[in-house]
């Protein structure tokens, strides 16, 4: 497959996404407390496992040493430290929780609900046993809808709204909407056009794709689901 051809289903990725995006309840209605509590406790369960199981299943057999540098040093600003922030990005995600009103012992014992288990299996499939740039997609491209469909509940802004909060207590969506920004995206797939050789990959790479897509709809189903039964408690 020629470099054009196979740049060309990035393309066709950035559409699919920000279709689905725009369909996935969670990112598109109201922010209510109950789900954006409901987001915080799952997605705990996510960044732990994204960075310290599914990531590592694709990039262990990644052969773009420099597609394997930058993620191992995204890993690492997830769950060890970042540089900027002199803390990791786990840190702000649970102090967000705290100033939502979930306390430690909710975030240390949360379990997930069974539509975002099934989400976890499904991207850990994936990354396990398709083409590693499939696992790099199921694991980025949530990143990537984030970083640039207008007007969803990833923005600090809703937050604010919703939970009555100030600009240094939804620093955790400010600054991942920077951070994501690097992980995921046209110009950060790039390396996709070098890597696509023939059409059977291609295939794949689409398919699994849109699989970790029907995936994170499920993910956010969930929370959804969740949230509604917190607002409904009294």
């Amino acid at each position: 497959m020629s470099g054009v051809g196979a740049r060309s289903i990035i393309d066709e990725i950035c559409d699919y996404a920000l279709h689905v995006g725009r369909e996935i309840p969670w990112l598109v209605e109201p922010l209510t407390p109950g789900r954006g509590k409901a987001y915080l406790l799952q997605h705990i369960l996510r960044n732990r496992l994204l960075s310290a199981v599914i990531r590592p299943a694709w990039v262990s057999r990644c052969p773009d040493l420099d597609v394997v540098r930058k993620t191992i040093g995204q890993m690492r600003e997830e769950l060890v430290y970042d540089d900027v922030i002199a803390q990791p990005h786990t840190a702000l995600l649970r102090q967000m929780g705290r100033n939502v009103g979930l306390t430690d012992a909710e975030m240390d014992t949360v379990s997930p609900v069974p539509l975002v288990e099934v989400a976890f299996n499904v991207w850990e499939n994936i990354a396990r046993t398709r083409h590693w740039i499939a696992g790099w997609l199921a694991t980025s491209v949530d990143e990537f809808i984030i970083t640039n469909l207008p007007k969803h509940n990833f923005q600090a802004e809703a937050w604010k709204r919703t939970f009555g909060l100030n600009d240094e207590q939804v620093f955790f969506f400010t600054y991942h909407s920077r951070a994501d920004d690097e992980h995921a995206g046209r110009r950060v797939w790039e390396p996709i056009a070098r890597h696509l050789t023939d059409e059977k990959d291609r295939r794949e790479v689409l398919a699994c794709t849109k699989l970790a897509l029907t995936a994170l709809q499920l993910f956010y189903q969930g929370i959804c689901e969740l949230g509604d039964r917190l607002d409904r408690q009294p």
